[in-house]
């Protein structure tokens, strides 16, 4: 065993003995063959992703061992891969970080553990992007519970059904009235100052219906959901809802279905908006209308539903594929590639762990990165001419979360 196996810190850590919360669930899932295990909090939410080999050690935190015993026990079961003590430091930093374990320690051992590097405050992760921070008001668990069986017969496959019905039908009205709503979808008309308004005022709607879609469809496969808010993105109130207990679902479909819920939602009310649009004159109704068709057609397409943007038809590619954090890992790899040869550093490590995803991770990025600078200079087109200094207020917010924000991640 090499000397680099053991650290100065093991003195801290080595007589704990950790145990898993109540409140950890874990579930096995399997990505592109290879079998992970998903650690998630009940009271947060939040899901930390592990291998065969870090469960080998997770697996033995009840309280009954202490962390030397249970790195010992670990290089006995498998001393090809036994990891270093760093190694096993890291680790018990990322479960602490996300109180996934629970152990009697020192203030001295609670410092090192809070170390992290990449750990930050709730509030520090909320703020962290000055045009979209998170203000959490309730937990909308107990609610869910008791509105989820009668939301449950929305959830069916005979309403998926229904669904399809009435998704065919509004294209095909949709396609015989094209020029029509062409016609409405003028740059004047769209950004003047009454539409603006009505903007502003329904899109919170739409979108809280969108969360809700989630919410449900969580608790439909048994998830719990305890956070939900208001989101202030370029200073427009939007709901959000923390969705994230979906990750620790085991079956692929059912974190895809709770993925789209949303969109699906969305998709469902701009299709009724078109039918009312279509059986209404002028005026106030029509224009309430038009406005949900855009907010519900066209954004889902643009936006939510384009993987290549981080909402929730991302979500549904990395499932699909089988590549969690598609888009963090792909940013790792490139900045991998520059580390091993450009840099030549011998620490360099790839973040590839099954076959396939180099290319996802090769591809992904770059497209990514085009598409969002496309939507970018599209939005600055689009308002600029009108309201110059919103059109500087998007470049401003596209600098900062384009390059300032993932060069200071990085």
């Amino acid at each position: 065993m090499s000397e680099s196996v053991f650290s100065t810190y093991w003195y801290r850590v080595a007589k704990l003995k950790p145990a898993l919360r109540d409140s950890t669930r874990v579930s096995r899932h399997i990505y592109r063959g290879q079998v992970w295990y998903v650690l998630s909090n009940s009271l947060t939410g939040q899901n930390l992703r592990f291998n065969a080999a870090a469960y080998r050690l997770i697996g033995q935190m009840s309280g009954q061992l202490s962390v030397e015993e249970i790195w010992d026990n670990a290089g006995r079961i498998d001393p090809d891969s036994h990891p270093g003590q760093d190694e096993m430091i890291r680790l018990l930093i990322k479960l602490h970080d996300a109180n996934l374990i629970q152990s009697d320690i020192l203030p001295s051992t609670e410092k090192l553990l809070s170390k992290s590097g990449t750990s930050t405050s709730n509030w520090k992760q909320r703020t962290a992007n000055p045009f979209s921070v998170r203000f959490p008001l309730c937990d909308p668990d107990r609610f869910l519970e008791k509105w989820s069986h009668i939301v449950a017969p929305l959830l069916s496959r005979g309403a998926f059904v229904a669904w399809l019905l009435i998704m065919l039908t509004a294209l095909v009205a949709a396609g015989i009235n094209w020029v029509d709503l062409v016609e409405n979808a003028t740059v004047d008309r769209l950004l003047s100052i009454n539409n603006l308004a009505l903007l502003w005022m329904t899109y919170p709607v739409v979108k809280v219906l969108h969360e809700l879609g989630h919410a449900f469809a969580v608790k439909k496969w048994g998830g719990e959901v305890h956070e939900m808010g208001i989101m202030l993105l370029a200073l427009t109130p939007i709901p959000y809802l923390d969705a994230t207990a979906s990750g620790a679902f085991t079956e692929k479909r059912q974190r895809i279905a709770v993925a789209a819920m949303g969109m699906m939602v969305e998709l469902l009310i701009a299709a009724l908006a078109l039918f009312v649009w279509l059986n209404v004159g002028t005026g106030f109704v029509s224009a309430l209308a038009y406005n949900v068709m855009l907010i519900g057609g066209v954004s889902t397409v643009l936006f939510n539903g384009n993987p290549l943007l981080r909402y929730d038809g991302y979500y549904i590619l990395a499932d699909q594929v089988e590549i969690p954090n598609l888009a963090q890992r792909s940013s790792q790899y490139f900045g991998y590639l520059v580390q091993r040869y450009l840099l030549a550093s011998p620490a360099a490590e790839s973040p590839v762990t099954a076959p396939g995803e180099k290319g996802w991770f090769l591809g992904y990025g770059p497209l990514s990165l085009c598409y969002r600078i496309f939507v970018l200079f599209g939005l600055i087109w689009l308002v600029s001419d009108k309201f110059f200094i919103i059109g500087v207020l998007i470049a401003i917010w596209g600098v900062i979360s384009l390059l300032l924000l993932p060069a200071g991640r990085s």
